[in-house]
């Protein structure tokens, strides 16, 4: 994946320093980031834009969608002059109220959020003044239609290319500069060129972005659907925000879980990514954090529809992971930390989904013999789905295990010391070559596992094998009714499980997460 910059703004200062030229271009003439390409300008256009565009960035295109939720249209294209005005004026009613309602009021949480977004305009700052009409007027302006005057200079707009007269600096851009940069603009400019329609777009963006206080997070994605369920999902949260305030929204899904949830509901049929880009912008320090899913999870989660273990598996490591408090409430979702999990940050290299499974089975004698079939069926199909790996190979190592293992009459010393090396290359291998001489000694032909050795000690992807093993062990041992686990029914695991049901669903506590 290409490198991202360090703040959003550098996605904009890009853009503004393509189109330097001054020439306009068409939403056709973009460059591989979604911004004006001035190396093919178009014909020079005096008209201020007033077409709402989708551009591909992040922040702009999430308010281009609030703005299409908030007009009750469809589509952008179906934004017009009257369209944008009805908007401007919510999102103005709003934000003065917001900037003018008592700070013990729930509903003031509306304006904590927009400090976090534009801390330096004028109705976040603390000295703002309390007059509606004085505020009203401020805010308006921010929207207003581009000012009829021969001598402005057009250019085109940092987002969409679109002709503008306006220019906007940090003040009223959301993630823009921190009171530390000196300047970062073009030299000799006073701010970005924005047009009408993109100024609102950036004021839209938290009625479609999934809020807390003090940070924001928007998606981006290929498919349109799954776009308008995450708008429309953080637009009636938002819309309860206002009302009452955060702590009196109930708790809802996270950005991971309504991203996964509107992928399984539109995109099994086409598998597409999704990006989630949250950021923070309090005056001092702001930030970007960038996760994203990759087209296999698509895959993954069609495939685990129709694999009842491997389904199974996952119920139960999702009730594994949920906690609950003394009073009986969920202080932690299994489903939310799978849905984090599912999204990989943008730089790392870590496979959260097998480090939990690792985690959970790290006791078998607490764990039925029923989960541990399933959780072996749910880590062979992600291995195969998300990296491409495939355990079948494994079948000779697991049999020269499970042979040596089951030679003692208790076989849970020898099942507790390949478990401390199941992790480690160079310990299994030792491990193996002890098995393969005791099994020799003892008169009996150990399987031959030449074929996988490689792959499973050395290579790029062994520990992703190495952990597949453990599961092939265990689930064989359960099989030859070895000691090491609880039988099937000495642990609850749940109730039946729909098999129609939605793998992500967005309720915000699931009926059957039991907790520990």
């Amino acid at each position: 994946m290409a490198a991202r910059p360090s703040c959003v703004s550098g996605l904009i200062r890009r853009s503004w320093m393509l189109s330097m030229t001054g020439g306009l271009v068409s939403p056709q003439t973009r460059d591989s980031a979604g911004f004006a390409d001035v190396t093919r300008p178009a014909a020079a256009d005096s008209i201020p834009n007033s077409r709402l565009a989708l551009t591909e960035h992040p922040l702009q295109r999430a308010g281009a969608r609030a703005i299409v939720a908030l007009a009750d249209v469809t589509e952008a294209d179906r934004i017009d002059a009257d369209a944008l005005d009805r908007v401007a004026a919510r999102i103005v009613g709003d934000v003065v109220e917001a900037a003018v309602t008592d700070r013990n009021s729930a509903a003031y949480d509306w304006w904590k959020i927009l400090f976090a977004m534009y801390p330096n305009a004028k109705p976040t700052h603390a000295k703002r003044s309390q007059n509606r009409a004085e505020l009203a007027s401020e805010v308006g302006s921010y929207f207003a239609p581009d000012p009829v005057d021969d001598a402005a200079v057009s250019r085109p707009c940092a987002f969409c290319g679109g002709t503008t007269t306006v220019l906007w600096a940090k003040s009223t851009l959301p993630m823009f500069d921190t009171t530390k940069a000196l300047n970062t603009l073009p030299p000799s400019l006073a701010g970005w060129p924005v047009c009408r329609p993109c100024r609102l777009a950036m004021w839209a963006m938290p009625y479609g972005a999934s809020l807390t206080l003090g940070s924001a997070t928007v998606l981006s994605c290929d498919n349109a659907e799954i776009e308008r369920d995450f708008t429309a999902v953080n637009l009636d949260r938002s819309r309860k925000i206002r009302q009452v305030g955060v702590d009196g929204v109930p708790a809802t899904a996270t950005p991971e879980r309504v991203a996964l949830h509107a992928l399984e509901r539109h995109a099994l049929d086409r598998p597409v990514a999704a990006t989630l880009w949250s950021f923070k912008n309090d005056n001092q320090e702001p930030w970007l954090r960038v996760s994203e899913t990759r087209i296999a999870v698509v895959s993954f989660l069609y495939a685990l529809r129709r694999d009842g273990e491997a389904r199974a598996g996952w119920m139960t490591l999702r009730r594994r992971l949920t906690k609950k408090g003394r009073d009986g409430s969920t202080v932690q979702n299994g489903l939310d930390i799978l849905a984090r999990a599912l999204f990989a940050s943008a730089n790392s290299r870590t496979d959260r989904i097998l480090y939990y499974l690792s985690e959970q089975a790290g006791d078998l004698s607490r764990i039925p013999a029923s989960t541990i079939r399933h959780w072996r069926a749910l880590h062979a199909l992600y291995l195969k789905e998300m990296h491409g790996v495939d355990g079948a190979d494994l079948q000779p190592v697991t049999t020269l295990l499970a042979d040596w293992i089951t030679q003692e009459k208790n076989p849970r010393g020898r099942f507790n010391e390949y478990c401390r090396a199941a992790g480690r290359g160079y310990s299994l291998q030792r491990l193996l070559m002890q098995a393969t001489a005791r099994l020799f000694l003892d008169g009996r032909q150990p399987a031959d596992i030449t074929r996988v050795t490689e792959r499973l000690l050395h290579g790029p992807q062994g520990y992703q094998l190495r952990g597949q093993l453990f599961f092939e062990v265990a689930a064989e041992l359960v099989r030859r009714q070895a000691a090491i686990g609880q039988k099937s029914g000495d642990e609850p695991e749940g109730g039946e499980d729909d098999p129609d049901a939605p793998l992500i669903p967005l309720d915000a506590n699931d009926p059957d997460d039991e907790g520990e």
